[in-house]
């Protein structure tokens, strides 16, 4: 696989330039926190780090894909890179995970001229495994680079934030986001797509026909739920096992778009529209304006319970609920 470019993301190219000038200089920090929103990039622009320090030949700052460090990473085998991320069914990264980390560190390097530990999504650390990194950061190892990855910077223990230097990559604006998405797939809606995958373009491009009939099917689900016509736990047991961030990602940016349109005062209409758009002006017609914003409030107040144990039917039903309390039956 060819190396990434900042063509590949144009919107990495600013953040990608102050990667390059650091190691041209030689001030590259021990711990490196890349911060952004999801479905931007930030794990590809980590690896595109990582491999432009392993390489032993890199072609203008990015990895030459031709050197034995480059073959060996690219086979999953480089001596002298480590990832840690979820395990399989798992929702947290484990205290025996990093602790691996600290092992890999007192190995002795093989060919390369630094060892790269790259940890994503590091909000997921357990407690345990937080403080096990932290004493990692203490004593940082020589040319060792412990890259971390992160969606949600608030969750970062301040003292891991304090021993890293932080690297926020932008938010690809609008215009950026669709054209994009319109390179990669030409014969799609890009602004649809974008508006599925909450505004991320590498989300936006993994969507299926499938997904959009999903999403169809869920706002006539969550429809019927507001007029009445069909009950919570009937419409919960449907979706229970549904991606749960993918359903609270529809109804908030269903919510935003509502309230959107309350501010310029556009009048929902169900004539002479797509599916989509008939169904979510009949979901906007059962809120008040008031009711919009407080169902806003509480779905972003939900969000923190989708990599918890939380019971999935519970939780789905607890989204219901709110939708049914805040609408106002025909």
């Amino acid at each position: 696989m060819s190396s990434l470019t900042v063509t590949d993301y144009p919107w990495h190219k600013t953040s990608w330039d102050k990667f390059v000038n650091a190691k041209l200089q030689k001030h590259l920090p021990h711990a490196l926190l890349i911060s952004g929103m999801d479905g931007t990039g930030k794990f590809n622009f980590a690896k595109k780090i990582a491999t432009s320090l392993l390489c032993t030949s890199p072609v203008n700052n990015t990895s030459c894909n031709k050197c034995q460090s480059c073959k060996t990473f690219q086979s999953g085998s480089n001596p002298d890179y480590m990832r840690i991320e979820l395990l399989e069914e798992k929702q947290q990264i484990s205290v025996d995970q990093i602790r691996q980390l600290s092992e890999f560190i007192n190995y002795t390097r093989s060919f390369n001229a630094y060892r790269v530990i790259l940890l994503n999504p590091v909000e997921r650390m357990n407690m345990n495994a937080a403080n096990s990194l932290l004493k990692s950061l203490e004593e940082p190892a020589s040319n060792t680079i412990i890259i971390l990855v992160t969606s949600n910077l608030s969750k970062i223990l301040p003292t891991i934030k304090s021993r890293c230097q932080l690297l926020t990559l932008p938010t690809p604006n609008k215009n950026q986001s669709v054209q994009w998405v319109r390179q990669k797939l030409p014969k799609k809606n890009a602004e649809e797509l974008l508006d599925m995958a909450n505004g991320q373009p590498l989300n936006a491009i993994k969507i299926t026909n499938e997904d959009i009939h999903d999403r169809e099917a869920f706002a006539i689900d969550l429809l019927d739920v507001c007029t009445r016509q069909k009950t919570i736990t009937e419409v919960a047991k449907a979706w229970e096992k549904f991606d749960h961030s993918i359903l609270i990602n529809w109804q908030i940016n269903w919510l935003i778009t509502f309230i959107k349109n309350n501010e310029v005062n556009k009048s929902p209409s169900v004539e002479n529209r797509k599916e989509i758009d008939s169904l979510l002006s009949s979901i906007e017609i059962c809120l008040t304006t008031d009711s919009q914003w407080v169902l806003y409030q509480q779905l972003i107040g939900q969000k923190r319970y989708i990599h918890t144990s939380v019971n999935p039917l519970l939780f789905t039903e607890s989204l219901l609920l709110l939708w049914l309390q805040a609408s106002r039956p025909k």
